[in-house]
């Protein structure tokens, strides 16, 4: 009933485990699980409906270790949270209605760079940068939160660097502060690409739900894993992925 092949399920949620450890202690995940849906057959468009199931999965429990922990600003994300939500419907809609050839051709493109991201490490590069607010600099974060949300939408690989980058340089938050809210502003726009992708028949339940659960395994295990020594371990290894996974996207 759920369409699924075996091996094909079999990598998928080994990708997942992989992708949602890999979230935790560096960041990037779905820069695997993006190029692995389609690698299995799944049509660009879909996979890119299809993950959204898997971070969403992955962001309940990421927001429920926040919540307990005290660590998650409600009334200010209530605040952020609008303008993610006009640029991310926009960016699904967008997505949603591309060719095929067309969504695999940019998310190689997207995932070259992504690799380039990762590599750089930007939370170190963005370590101790905050500035002072004003109203100039708040109308450009809005402006920012709606093209990261429209981003998200698109394409969702790699949006929580984006998101970091947003909050910490034109926002004014501390890299910790930041951490914790791309990871609440990511989880309040995915339910509305899910509907989005839903509705235009983009989304692979099957594979969707083994890949939801093997993020999930992977979020819970990454999360005993220091973030300092994960990273360090992990991000070399993802960038050898990614960049694989882009000459393979945009060459063969």
């Amino acid at each position: 009933m759920l369409g699924l092949e075996a091996l094909p399920a079999l990598a998928l949620a080994a990708g997942g485990i992989a992708a949602g450890f890999i979230n935790v202690v560096a960041g990037g995940g779905s820069l695997i699980t993006l190029p692995l849906l389609i690698f299995i057959g799944i049509p660009p468009t879909s996979a890119n409906g299809t993950l959204r199931i898997a971070i969403f999965a992955q962001g309940l429990v990421a927001v429920r270790r926040f919540h307990t922990a005290g660590a998650i600003q409600w009334k200010t994300a209530a605040t952020l949270v609008w303008p993610v939500w006009l640029g991310a419907i926009a960016g699904a809609v967008v997505a949603s209605n591309m060719a095929d050839t067309d969504f695999k051709s940019m998310i190689g493109w997207i995932t070259l760079v992504a690799g380039g991201v990762v590599a750089m490490d930007l939370n170190k590069v963005l370590a101790g940068r905050t500035t002072k607010h004003s109203t100039a600099r708040r109308i450009a974060f809005y402006l920012a939160l709606i093209v990261v949300g429209f981003y998200g939408g698109l394409a969702q690989a790699g949006v929580g660097y984006l998101f970091l980058a947003a909050l910490v340089l034109a926002g004014g938050y501390t890299l910790v502060e930041a951490n914790v809210m791309k990871v609440v502003l990511v989880m309040a726009f995915t339910p509305l690409t899910i509907l989005i992708f839903g509705l235009n028949s983009k989304i692979h339940i099957g594979y969707a739900l083994v890949l939801a659960v093997g993020q999930a395994l992977g979020g819970y295990f990454g999360a005993g894993v220091a973030l300092s020594r994960g990273a360090s371990i992990i991000r070399p290894v993802l960038v050898v992925v990614v960049v694989a996974a882009a000459i393979k996207l945009l060459f063969f």
